[in-house]
């Protein structure tokens, strides 16, 4: 079996995505084919209490514009709910992943044998064959966010710490929401405005 290609040759994308239609189609603007994305479930925790509700909502955020893999996606989802999940209980914390991987990326394979040349095209078809998914994200987006209480606040923001090393870039652990201003500047961590895509500082907040 081949091995799978390093995910450097994937994590960066500067034009439009190629489209992906399931139709008879057989034009090279429509990739056809590949394996299913990895990550079926993109929420844990209590989802029955709103956002505004939990004392804390934080987030990860990339600092660059790059592709993540479903793998990694699924990879993210179990460092955070499968600690969660146990040291917490499933009713204390909330979690969504928001990154959905609807794009394709393609790998045009080359056999490596003796004697290969005489049994490839070589790179006269180099539009490759897709391979998997992965997800497009812009610079300041946030890839998932949690919610918890205070108290629970060291172990969301070391399950965050781990999970942004299964991303291709560095990353941010930010506040989203905050039920108070107090809780807000006891947990030491900048606000940012997701919507925005900018951090927001201190000055402009009006605590009462």
């Amino acid at each position: 079996m081949a091995h799978r290609r390093p995910w450097r040759c994937y994590s960066k994308w500067s034009r439009r995505p190629f489209q992906y239609k399931r139709s008879a189609n057989r034009r090279r603007e429509f990739a056809r084919g590949g394996s299913q994305s990895k990550i079926v479930r993109y929420w844990g925790g209590n989802k029955e209490i709103p956002w505004e509700e939990w004392q804390l909502v934080l987030g990860l955020k990339v600092d660059k514009q790059i592709q993540i893999s479903s793998n990694a996606l699924e990879a993210i989802r179990i460092t955070i709910n499968g600690a969660l999940q146990k040291r917490l209980g499933r009713n204390n914390y909330r979690l969504r992943v928001r990154s959905k991987p609807f794009q394709k990326y393609r790998e045009n394979r080359m056999l490596a044998f003796a004697g290969a040349d005489r049994v490839q095209s070589g790179m006269r078809n180099s539009f490759g064959r897709s391979t998997g998914v992965c997800a497009r994200v812009r610079a300041g987006s946030v890839i998932c966010e949690v919610g918890c209480a205070l108290r629970n606040l060291p172990l969301v923001r070391d399950r965050l710490r781990v999970a942004s090393m299964k991303v291709p870039t560095s990353c941010q652990i930010v506040v989203l929401k905050y039920k108070s201003p107090e809780i807000f500047k006891r947990s030491g961590l900048p606000l940012y405005d997701d919507k925005k895509r900018r951090e927001i500082p201190i000055y402009e907040l009006a605590f009462t």
